[in-house]
């Protein structure tokens, strides 16, 4: 039998590796329209549906309360002051270290987002709970906890809206209430 921990969910990758992801996709686009608010957007989405679909962060860094929302600072740095940021080699080196869960993940990421543009992720990061209750106006580098976008994401996001890791399943429990084995078996699965 399949234990639980059996279920592998790889965490903790590179943030750029992420970055890269999305710009490598947005590149395949017949407008390219990547910019660095919208790649912050996608990384704090990122970031916060993974940590409620598997309990584990996505990528190795902190996602941070900015004035112009959730802001994932090294990747910041590395494409300030650019419009529209293409992919470059250095950048494009690290998507291919992706394990495939992260990437078919990522996918779905995109496929959710690619086409709203900076500003409608703007408007929807700054209505979402993790950055207004850790918002300071006028400081940058305030913390949004991991436990933060975690409960928002499993509690009070949608489900229809909700982006889960390709590993994880949800069924509603009610399936096994006329089934006493196949409840006992799943939660020994769940409690493996």
């Amino acid at each position: 039998m399949i234990r639980a921990e059996d279920v592998p969910f790889t965490h903790h990758v590179d943030p750029m590796a992420v970055a890269a992801f999305f710009l490598r996709a947005d590149q395949e686009r017949v407008e390219p329209d990547i910019t660095p608010l919208k790649l912050q957007k996608l990384l704090y989405l990122a970031q916060a549906n993974y940590l409620a679909s598997t309990g584990e962060r996505l990528f190795d860094a902190d996602v941070e309360a900015f004035d112009n929302g959730p802001v994932v600072d090294p990747v910041r740095r590395r494409f300030q002051g650019r419009q529209i940021i293409a992919l470059d080699s250095r950048v494009s080196e690290l998507e291919s270290d992706l394990p495939a869960d992260v990437a078919e993940f990522l996918a779905r990421v995109w496929e959710r987002y690619q086409d709203w543009s900076a500003s409608k992720l703007w408007r929807l990061t700054h209505s979402q709970a993790p950055w207004k209750d850790n918002y300071v106006a006028g400081q940058m580098h305030t913390l949004i906890p991991d436990e933060s976008m975690a409960h928002y994401f499993a509690t009070a996001v949608p489900a229809r809206d909700r982006i889960l890791h390709p590993h994880v399943v949800v069924a509603d429990a009610s399936i096994f209430d006329e089934d006493p084995e196949a409840d006992g078996r799943l939660r020994e699965f769940l409690t493996a």
